[in-house]
């Protein structure tokens, strides 16, 4: 099964490039979170490109100093959105930003406009595909639109008038550009992409780089435990931004049933964000506060040494498991429990590259996991499959935006 394509390919030189985005490069601070915005950018400039980048965020704690070729420009309105998290009012809010947003991008975009000129528009998810495509036709240069996976099949196919509560999705991804670069992350992007009617010919359904490098000295943290001060525990590892739709809640779940058989059990959650205060009090009111431990965000280079601890991997996302947390558990050959939706049964196979779940099965997660800690040998094999289906079908951040300079190179040609 090919999952993603490699190849080689020419360089594109003194060519430049506009990226505008309501995400910031790094989710939770610098080095912490996805890396896929932030290696676009930098994939970008390494290959001599001028990278100007227009996000809709406040300054980070850091310097936007990430390479000489990239410029960053901000902008934000953090008052709108805190009012977007009320929810009898969030709804409108939204539009406000969507429109705030879209407003000041194109003045900042103009801006930029009347000194340089660009060769590509580039707009990053939902909120910067508009405002680029309005940019692409008035500057007539090609214009991308880049997307990180999508929620609009599985997170809101049930729901009533989903067409008009994701308004900004659907908005976001009908808009016709001249290539669609959608991340392959399990949540069937292209299948949403065939039924919302866009031309697949500009379409590249492509998976995430992974750094390889990084996950190549797994085997040089032996003491990763000890160092990390997990002395002869069973560790259980989330990695993921704590949001709602990422349950980390049913890891939590599970965990009374795994102590009172292995008391030494220990779920380490990496990662940070809004409900990190409901996990924690969920702990202590199921009395197993003691056998977790909030690590908060961590620089993306540092998750190698907890995925070097990690005895097994859980997640559990409520939409698709193909996150690039999954596909590092698989590199740094870690036994995986997860759960079968998306596309993650294409990734990981029950029994065979890990212990894939059904919904009806999620009851039975706590036996799943004492099982596997009863038997190393299993947990083992799982892992060593998992690191053997990551090399085969997996390609690095070089390779996928080597792929990707490739596409823009034959729209300017």
């Amino acid at each position: 099964m090919t999952l993603s394509p490699k190849g080689e390919g020419e360089r594109i030189t003194c060519k430049k490039v506009l990226v505008i985005s309501a995400l910031d490069y790094w989710s939770m601070g610098k080095s912490k979170g996805g890396p896929a915005l932030f290696n676009t950018l930098i994939g970008y400039a390494e290959r001599d490109w001028k990278v100007y980048f227009i996000t809709g965020n406040r300054a980070q704690e850091t310097s936007d100093d990430l390479h000489r070729n990239i410029q960053v420009i901000r902008f934000d309105a953090p008052w709108l959105k805190q009012i977007m998290q009320i929810r009898k009012i969030g709804f409108f809010a939204k539009i406000l930003w969507w429109l705030y947003f879209q407003s000041i991008a194109f003045l900042k975009a103009q801006t930029l406009a009347s000194r340089t000129k660009f060769d590509v528009v580039y707009g990053y998810e939902i909120d910067g595909v508009p405002v680029a495509k309005l940019l692409s036709k008035l500057w007539k240069v090609p214009m991308l639109a880049r997307f990180q996976g999508t929620s609009f099949g599985v997170g809101w196919q049930k729901r009533r008038f989903r067409f008009l509560r994701a308004w900004n999705h659907v908005v976001g991804l009908k808009i016709p550009a001249h290539l669609v670069l959608m991340t392959n992350d399990g949540t069937q992007g292209d299948k949403v992409l065939q039924q919302l009617g866009i031309d697949m010919s500009k379409v590249r359904f492509w998976m995430n780089g992974i750094d390889w490098h990084l996950f190549d000295d797994v085997g040089q943290f032996q003491g990763a435990k000890s160092l990390l001060g997990f002395n002869d525990k069973f560790v259980l590892l989330c990695t993921s931004r704590l949001v709602s739709w990422k349950r980390v809640d049913r890891s939590i779940q599970a965990l009374p049933d795994v102590v009172n058989e292995y008391s030494t059990a220990l779920l380490v959650i990496v990662g940070d964000g809004p409900e990190r205060k409901r996990l924690e009090h969920m702990a202590r009111e199921l009395g197993v506060r003691e056998h977790v431990r909030f690590e908060g965000a961590v620089p993306h280079s540092a998750v190698l040494k907890y995925f070097a601890a990690a005895d097994i991997f859980l997640s559990f996302y409520e939409w698709s498991n193909v996150g690039n947390p999954l596909l590092e558990a698989m590199i740094a050959g870690k036994c995986i429990v997860t759960l079968n939706n998306g596309d993650t049964g294409r990734f990981v196979k029950n029994g065979e590259t890990g212990a894939l779940l059904e919904y009806e099965d999620l009851s039975k997660l706590s036996d799943v996991i004492k099982e596997l800690l009863a038997n190393g040998n299993i947990r083992d094999q799982l892992g060593t499959n998992a690191r053997r289906f990551a090399e085969k079908n997996f390609w690095s951040w070089e390779e996928r935006m080597e792929a990707e300079i490739q596409a823009v190179r034959a729209l300017l040609r």
